[in-house]
């Protein structure tokens, strides 16, 4: 016989109380979206391309998107001010053709990841690589708060 098994929050869901409500960016919150893009010309390795308004405090990350087919070959990170590469480590864009995104392998995984006060409400792209950046860089982000 099959039995039915509840993830994290459908069994808090299942055994709720007035008292222990789920946080609203978790059940009910609101998807959000913020997009930026930035054209680099010769951008040298290791520079910090911050793109996007800050997320607010508390936002849950649902998903993101970079493509860098128009750019050169370079590497990406792809993370915040306080971790440079909290959602995507150092990925080569592949001979200017790499679309990534959270559901990529290899990805550092950053669903649900809670936004933080300070240095964490910045999103930011990181260059590396033998060559300067060349070619435009565009980012999309999804992310959930409270409704």
């Amino acid at each position: 016989m099959a039995i039915t098994v509840y993830g994290t929050y459908r069994t808090k869901i299942e055994a709720m109380t007035p008292a222990d409500l789920l946080p609203p960016e978790i059940a009910g919150g609101n998807v959000q979206y913020v997009y930026d893009e930035y054209t680099a010309a010769a951008l040298a390795a290791a520079n910090v391309i911050a793109v996007c308004k800050k997320l607010p405090v508390g936002a849950r990350i649902v998903n993101w998107w970079i493509d860098a087919t128009a750019l050169s070959t370079v590497s990406l990170k792809f993370g915040t001010l306080a971790d440079d590469d909290e959602f995507m480590e150092n990925t080569a864009t592949a001979n200017a053709a790499k679309k990534m995104c959270m559901d990529d392998d290899g990805i550092t995984q950053s669903l649900g990841f809670e936004i933080a006060e300070g240095n964490g409400q910045t999103l930011i792209i990181t260059t590396s690589g033998p060559s300067a950046a060349t070619g435009t860089i565009k980012v999309a982000v999804a992310y959930a708060v409270k409704g």
